[in-house]
Formats: C-alpha cells, structure tokens, sequence
C-alpha cells in the first residue's frame, strides 16, 4: 500500500461513507431513469490529445492556437438521467463573463433544461447537484416550476466531496467526453463549440448505464462496495 493511499484511506471516514451510501440508496429506490444529474465542465481553445502519432518524416508537434491556462475557455452545462444524455448549453466568454453563474443556470434551465424534463413525462424525477456555490437549490426549483415542469420533485445536494465517487458526470463522463472532443485534433475557436456538443451527443445508453453502474446507483448494488476501509468502518454492523 502506497503512502497516498494510506493517506486517501484516512481522509475518508465512516460519516462521509455513510452519507454516499444514503444517496445510492435513494437512486436505487426510485430507478437511474428518475435520476437527474448536473454538472458544468470546460475545454480550452488549443487543448490537444494527451499524446499522438506521428508518421516517419512528421514533426513531433502539433500547431495550435493557444497552449496556455490563460487560452479562451469555453463552458459546458450538462445534465443526464440513467437512459439518456440531455441537450447541453455551451458558453463562450463573451456569453458567460469570469464564469457560470447561479443566473446562467437558471437560465440554462428556463431555456433548455425544463422543457426536456417535461419531455420524459416521467414522475418523479430527482436532480441530483455538487455543493457548488452556483446550485441554490430554492432558484433551481423555482426556475423548473416556473416552467411548468413538476416532474422534479426534489433537488439532491451530494455530500461534500463525493462526486467523484458517486456523480456519473464528475466519475467519468466527462472524462469520456474529454477523449472524444479531442479525437479530431486541437481545438481552435473556428471549430471548438461544435466539436464539445458533437462529442456530448456520441453519449449512449450503454455509456450512462457503466458510469451509474461505477458509482454503485444500480438497484442490488452494495451501496457501501468502494468504502476504503470497510474494516474500521463497520459499515452495518
């Protein structure tokens, strides 16, 4: 065992496994189709593939338009259920300013979000939000009930720090969405907000069912199957 895992193991407690537990069992009950998750992610203008191939005679690089932390950033909100993959909203900087707000939220669901909640026409649905300062869960609500989508009956906070372990957007969507913006090559401004919606819209139903399956929300799942120290937790007993 690792230094940084001894340490990883040690930072989470048996409160904070508990607490993971609570919101599987709760996905669990309903069914992933009643599950909706949201989440904001980002690309930057001149990302590239972490490695590439080259043929014999190439040079070993790749032009791009910006390589910095400081290249134009462009903003993605998505949402998903356990069946499928929900229309995202991308902001440019122009769109969005130092970055997405409560009020770009809400207006990503007056806009967008509701209308293909209501869509599903299937009751309840749950929405399911990281504690990021941005997810008033009173305006969230509000803004879905306001456009006449009753379907959500409740917005979920996870726990803090959790979502890498029970989010399907934050454990690997994402990352799986990362892979396929990039696949044809750097992002330039010319081309990079269609290439983050064509990838978004590449997500299956056999993506979103692994990635709820990863992060335990499947019914019969161990809600307590990644604890990382089962021994000292005593989960059940």
């Amino acid at each position: 065992m690792t230094h940084s895992f001894l340490l990883h193991v040690h930072s989470v407690s048996s409160q904070l496994c508990d607490e993971i537990a609570q919101v599987r069992r709760k996905v669990q009950r309903r069914g992933i189709g009643h599950a909706v998750f949201l989440d904001e992610t980002l690309k930057r203008e001149g990302d590239v593939d972490s490695y590439s191939l080259f043929l014999p005679g190439e040079p070993p690089y790749i032009e791009t338009s910006a390589t910095t932390k400081y290249a134009a950033r462009y903003d993605m909100i998505a949402a998903c259920t356990g069946k499928e993959a929900l229309l995202p909203s991308i902001y440019a900087p122009s769109e969005r300013g130092a970055g997405i707000t409560t009020a770009i939220l809400v207006q990503f669901i007056d806009n967008l979000l509701a209308q293909q909640l209501r869509a599903l026409d299937r009751y309840p649905l749950l929405l399911y939000l990281d504690r990021a300062s941005i997810h008033n869960e009173e305006k969230i609500m509000e803004a879905l009930h306001d456009r006449g989508c009753g379907d959500v009956i409740e917005v979920v906070k996870l726990p803090a720090a959790s979502a890498k372990r029970v989010s399907p957007l934050d454990n690997s969507l994402f990352n799986l969405w990362r892979q396929r913006v990039l696949q044809k090559g750097p992002l330039s401004k010319k081309n990079i907000r269609q290439r983050m919606s064509d990838a978004w819209n590449t997500i299956t139903g056999a993506d979103l069912l692994a990635q709820y399956r990863n992060c335990g929300l499947m019914r019969g799942q161990d809600p307590y199957f990644d604890c990382p120290d089962p021994t000292a937790h005593q989960h059940g007993n």
